[in-house]
Parts: structure tokens; C-alpha cells; sequence
């Protein structure tokens, strides 16, 4: 029986490598490190990006049924947070899937949970925003408010800023709850959720993007997309990206994030973007669907990859239906599901798929947005189950068929174009595919690819990277699994890696 493994060879610089012309995001975060995720879209600018690798193939490490799992799941220091249409709060242990505590509110949570300073900050359909302490679930302060909250708060410098469907932008002492300001949008439901950067709120709504002073709550500015904002804006590299139907000029809209004056609009036909875009090295990631399709869950929704400077179309993926979850991005791999029974993971920089999931009856589609943390995806479907995707150290690792050759080479498809590698040991070429070379982000360049083998055997090959594709002035730092390639048979020469 056939089966793939993926291997990879990560060269950290400390300056950009091949010229790609990325830049990196600079993103402010809250709680934990590399191995959380602990809001929404994983920090304040909700990029939905984080450098590190999620999973190459789609192994299943643990899945939790119970209590129908609905929000999008966040991560932090070990714990997976969740809320449920049941109204509970869930604090699963992110390495087995084990429920450690939950907590009852009074209505359902669409609510990302937010994590920051060992509290978790969530809105509830019972009108209120709750605050219960990480480490034993009990509750710290609940506030109430004049309507549904599944809007997702963002916690940055001791305060809590979070929407409702009462059409007011709230923002809460994060400590004990007190009411700082409140803005009225008067456009009704106020779903989205806020990102925050440099001292500024940026929010939608139906129609209409804000900017507010995230210390007074004053309205800086204004855009009226003349059509519908659902989507939570994406605040990356002082432009604002936000998604929106096809009444007007625009699908997805970049914005100036000091001026609110429109940059560019990316329209495709009659697709609507009730997603939210992420945004990594350059592009933007957003899921669409077609509003004039008949049939929920089969029409042409399509995930695209725009450039993030001109809003040009670098390619597009047809789901097949409609993309309402938020796509995200983890190294070079994007993740995202459809109003179907499937997930995928796909190559960043060419949109071709990497690996599908699909879900079994009584989990439907995806409607919620991943996460990544520790190399493990956290997803869950519209139906109840939590799924946690990524390599078990347990598991046997296949290993390639022996062969020889000698002097081979495989081409790898970069940036800037094809770069031929050159290749050795039992490792055939003809074994090899998916074979990149992309920038993570301005310090970061990997090398990724897949090898195709017998199940039980063992392989090994030799790979030669042209020292002519590294800047003179770097000295790279080459890892091959996360572990210094130093330790694994690595050398170099005058000329090559």
C-alpha cells in the first residue's frame, strides 16, 4: 500500500532569501507564543497567519462530540477553548481532546473565546459578555447587553473590545468588567468582530467599516461599502481588508488604515464574501460563494488568493460551495472548509490542494474558522465534533521505497520561478512532488515537499541547495524537522548546501 510522508527543510536567515519582495506581518499578539492561537484569527490585526506549520496530511489525532462545539476553537498553554450551541464554554485539553471544566451561559456561543492574562473573554446569545477564569472555569464578571453577542472580542492593553447586535461597540475593563465607552453604529446587527491596532478600533457592519479611537471610542473614520460587511476586517501593514456582497463595486475592499480611503476593490461576478480574509506575505485569502444559487451547500463558491498591494486575483480554488468560515494560514499552507462535508489544506503559494478531509454524518459543514498551535489544526463542523488534526509521535512513519540514482535533480518552484535542486540516494525524483520553495515571511524561506513510498522501508536522500540563491551577507541557519541540520548529516561547500 502506497502512502506519502512529507518532509521539511526550513532555512531561517537573517535577511530574506531568493527576493521574493514579502514583507512579513507585523502583528501584535496577546497571551502564549508559537504554540497558541488565542483569539480570533490568532492576534489583534486578526491576520489569521501564524509562521508555524500546521499539518501536511489530514491524521487525526483526537476529535471531541460532546456538547456540539460551535465557535472557532483558540489555544493556549495547552488548552483548547470552545463554545457550543449548547451555551457551555469548553476547556479541552489540547494534546488527548479530555474535557477539563465548562461553564453555562444562557444561550448559544457563536463568540470566538479570547485568552489574555489566564482569563477567557467570550459573548453569548443570552446578550451578555462573560469573563471566567482559564485555569478553573469559574466566572469573574458578566456584563450585559442590549442584544445577541457573536461577535468575538479582542483584549489588548487591559481592555476588551467587543460588538453586539444592539448595533454599539463596547469596551470592557478586562479586570472587572467596568464599562470604559460604548459607540453606536445605528446600522443593526453588529456580528463582526474588532480588530485592534495602534490605538485604533476597526469594526463593521452592515454596509459600513469604522475606525475608532480605541481609548475614547470616537469615530476616526468612516467607509460605506454601499453594500453589506460581514466580514471582520484584517488589519496588516497599515491597510484594512474586509469583505462585502457584489451590489456595489466590490467583493473585498483594501483600505487605508489611517484614512479609511479606498485602495482597491476585487469583484467576481455574482460572489459574495460573508468570509474574513487573512492575510500572510503579501496576499489575502478569502472565501466567497454565489448568491443567485438555488441550492444551499452546491454552487460556485471559490477560495482566492489576491495580491495584497493591488488586489489582483493570484489564483482561486473551487470548493464547490459556499466558503462562510474564515480561511487561515499557517507557514505556506492555507486551511479553510466549505458549507459542505469537506476541509482542505492548500498550498499557499499556488492554491493546489495539499489534502482534503471530509466530515461524516452527523458533523456537516464548517463553519467556524480553524486554528493552529504546536504543528495541530483545531477545527470543528455544524453538527458537534472538534476535531484535532496533525502527526502523532506515535505513529509509524513510512518511509521511501529504495532506489539509486545519481546527479538527479528536481525543480522547485519558487517566487521568482523554477530553481532546479540537485538530488542523490534513494530517494528517486520521480518519488518526489509538491516540490516549493516560499517565503514564510521577511527572515524565513522553506523548502517543502512530498515523497511517495512503501510503507516499512527506508530512504534517505541528499539535497543540494545553490549557495547562488542565498544573499552573499546571510548565513543561514538550516533546520530539517525543527532540529539543527548540523546534527543530521549536513555540510556545505564553497558552492552549495
Amino acid at each position: 500500500m502506497k502512502k506519502k510522508f512529507a518532509v521539511l527543510l526550513l532555512i531561517t536567515l537573517f535577511v530574506g532569501l531568493l527576493g521574493s519582495g514579502f514583507s512579513g506581518n507585523s502583528n501584535a499578539t496577546s497571551s502564549g507564543g508559537s504554540d497558541s492561537w488565542p483569539m480570533y484569527h490568532n492576534d489583534l490585526t486578526h491576520s489569521g497567519y501564524t509562521a508555524q506549520a500546521g499539518p501536511l496530511t489530514n491524521q487525526t489525532l483526537w476529535s471531541y462530540s460532546s456538547d456540539d462545539p460551535h465557535s472557532s476553537p483558540t489555544i493556549a498553554d495547552g488548552v483548547v477553548y470552545v463554545g457550543t450551541h449548547t451555551g457551555k464554554l469548553l476547556a479541552i485539553n489540547a494534546s488527548n481532546g479530555v474535557a477539563l471544566w465548562s461553564y453555562q451561559s444562557g444561550g448559544d456561543i457563536h463568540s470566538t473565546p479570547a485568552v489574555s492574562d489566564n482569563m477567557v473573554y467570550f459573548g453569548s446569545y443570552d446578550n451578555s459578555v462573560y469573563a471566567i477564569d482559564a485555569s478553573t472555569g469559574t466566572l469573574v464578571w458578566r456584563v450585559q447587553t442590549s442584544d445577541h453577542v457573536q461577535s468575538s472580542p479582542a483584549v489588548a492593553n487591559g481592555v476588551v473590545y467587543i460588538a453586539s447586535s444592539d448595533a454599539n461597540v463596547y469596551a470592557f475593563n478586562a479586570t472587572i468588567g467596568e464599562l470604559l465607552w460604548s459607540f453606536p453604529t445605528h446600522s443593526g446587527d453588529v456580528g463582526a468582530s474588532p480588530a485592534v491596532v495602534n490605538g485604533i478600533v476597526y469594526i463593521s457592519d452592515n454596509g459600513e467599516v469604522w475606525a475608532l479611537n480605541a481609548y475614547t471610542g470616537a469615530a476616526i473614520w468612516k467607509f460605506s461599502a454601499g453594500d453589506t460587511a460581514y466580514s471582520s476586517p484584517a488589519v496588516v501593514n497599515g491597510v484594512v481588508y474586509v469583505g462585502g456582497d457584489t451590489l456595489a463595486d466590490g467583493a473585498v475592499y483594501a483600505l487605508d488604515a489611517s484614512s479609511g480611503a479606498k485602495l482597491w476593490s476585487f469583484s467576481a461576478s455574482n460572489l459574495w464574501v460573508y468570509s474574513s480574509p487573512s492575510v500572510a506575505n503579501g496576499v489575502v485569502y478569502v472565501g466567497s460563494y454565489d448568491h443567485d444559487a438555488t441550492d444551499i451547500g452546491v454552487n460556485n463558491g471559490l477560495l482566492f488568493a489576491l495580491d495584497a498591494s493591488t488586489g489582483k486575483m493570484l489564483w482561486s480554488y473551487p470548493v464547490g460551495t459556499e466558503v462562510l468560515d474564515s480561511p487561515i494560514v499557517a507557514n505556506n499552507v492555507v486551511y479553510a472548509g466549505g458549507y459542505n462535508t469537506d476541509f482542505y489544506a492548500l498550498n499557499a503559494s499556488t492554491g493546489a490542494k495539499l489534502w482534503s478531509y471530509q466530515i461524516e454524518f452527523p458533523s456537516t459543514y464548517s463553519w467556524s474558522s480553524a486554528a493552529v498551535a504546536g504543528g495541530v489544526l483545531y477545527v470543528d463542523f455544524e453538527g458537534g465534533t472538534l476535531f484535532a488534526f496533525g502527526s502523532s509521535n506515535s505513529a509509524t512513519t513510512p518511509t521511501p521505497t529504495p532506489g539509486t540514482q545519481t546527479n538527479a535533480t528536481v525543480s522547485a518552484l519558487t517566487d521568482n520561478g523554477v530553481v532546479n535542486l540537485a538530488l542523490s540516494g534513494n530517494i528517486t525524483s520521480a518519488q518526489m512532488s509538491n516540490v516549493t520553495i516560499a517565503a514564510n515571511n521577511a527572515t524565513t524561506t522553506g523548502l517543502y515537499f512530498t515523497v511517495t513510498g512503501e510503507s516499512g522501508t527506508i530512504g534517505f536522500s541528499k539535497i543540494t541547495i545553490p549557495k547562488s540563491l542565498v544573499p552573499p551577507e546571510a548565513t543561514p541557519l538550516i533546520f530539517i524537522d525543527g532540529l539543527p541540520a548540523q546534527s543530521q548529516g549536513f555540510t556545505q561547500d564553497a558552492n552549495n548546501y
